[in-house]
């Protein structure tokens, strides 16, 4: 009878140690960043605000790396940082594909260091394979236009908070409007040899002729691209400059806003977009690490990005806001928005510039 009891005893002891556990663990998911977000949603907006504020003050930190660079990375913070001064921003800038890998390569090695990161949609592949989001769903998606919905995500894996630009331009002093180029066919004309310059092989730029053209029309375009002599130099504010001094005469890959700030500056500035043309159009975001430090802060400067604040900041510094008028693009500007295409299919397109541009420049 007391072997009887004993074992009684014991059992009940593991009993009490299991549900114990599966409270703790409970309790822990609860805490995840993912458990947190979950919790947020089922709030009335105001709540759910000022919860995310007395965590994030709590908190007091955010380790962010920004795709906008140097002093325009640096005083979107500050606005932020004037805003929450109780949540000081480490931050640091690098290229979007640069900041996904060394997002991946923290996460590989153990080291939870980087909170959040601002991403242009279609770099976000090697973080998809990954599986290093925190889905965060939010209210303030609800302030994005029609015209953009097509830039979120419906399992919220990011958020996003601007948008970014490919289109054709020219040099007016060497190519007068009527011998411009009107579409992206255009630039295989024999009249336009050896004066189109693209960056090297670019996901963003490719998934968006992808999306425009179809993979088969692609392919046959980069190919008579690339009899056409193309010339390739990396950097895109570098090759706007060149383009504008007289080095060649059109782009077929660059940021518009380069030549349309030069353009601002002096009016006399040799530059022109080619508006009967689709322009490329894509998101930065902001992707929220699944294993977070400081989740309250992530979701605070998250939402912060759809801000007037923020929005205006954007728009300022010739970007794309999502909310607002854009700084230069008129309002009926004939658009091409993409998100992320599978990681096969990019593989395969970046397969086709090798073939057919990098072995012809």
């Amino acid at each position: 009878m007391k072997s009887f009891f004993t074992s009684l005893k014991v059992t009940v002891a593991c009993l009490v140690l299991i549900l114990g556990s599966g409270e703790l663990l409970h309790a822990a998911e609860a805490q995840s960043p993912e458990g947190i977000y979950a919790e947020l949603a089922k709030l009335k907006p105001e709540e759910r605000a000022k919860r995310i504020e007395e965590g994030a003050r709590k908190e007091g930190k955010l380790n962010f790396i920004h795709t906008f660079r140097g002093k325009l990375a640096r005083d979107h913070v500050r606005l932020f940082e004037k805003h929450y001064s109780y949540v000081k921003v480490e931050m640091a800038d690098m290229g979007s594909q640069d900041a996904a890998e060394r997002l991946v390569a923290e996460e590989t090695a153990g080291r939870h260091l980087t909170d959040i990161l601002s991403l242009a949609v279609p770099d976000l592949a090697v973080i998809l394979k990954q599986d290093l989001f925190a889905n965060y769903p939010t209210p303030a998606t609800q302030r994005i236009p029609k015209k953009f919905q097509g830039f979120l995500d419906k399992d919220n894996r990011w958020l996003p908070w601007y948008w970014s630009e490919h289109g054709i331009s020219y040099n007016t002093d060497l190519i007068p409007p009527d011998k411009a180029p009107k579409s992206w066919d255009d630039l295989c004309k024999p009249a336009y040899k050896g004066k189109v310059s693209f960056d090297p092989s670019e996901t963003r730029f490719l998934v968006g002729l992808y999306v425009m053209m179809g993979e088969e029309k692609l392919k046959g375009w980069l190919k008579c691209m690339g009899e056409n002599q193309p010339i390739i130099q990396r950097g895109h504010t570098q090759r706007m400059k060149l383009m504008l001094s007289g080095d060649h005469a059109i782009q077929g890959d660059n940021f518009l806003y380069v030549g349309a700030e030069e353009k601002k500056k002096d009016p006399k500035t040799p530059y022109a977009i080619v508006y009967s043309a689709p322009i490329l159009a894509y998101a930065g975001s902001m992707v929220i690490n699944k294993n977070t430090q400081h989740p309250y802060a992530s979701a605070l400067f998250s939402d912060w990005t759809l801000s007037d604040e923020s929005q205006k900041y954007v728009a300022k510094e010739f970007r794309g806001p999502l909310i607002g008028k854009h700084p230069y693009l008129p309002d009926d500007a004939n658009l091409v928005t993409f998100n992320y295409v599978d990681e096969k299919i990019v593989d395969r397109l970046h397969g086709y510039w090798s073939q057919y541009i990098r072995k012809k420049k």
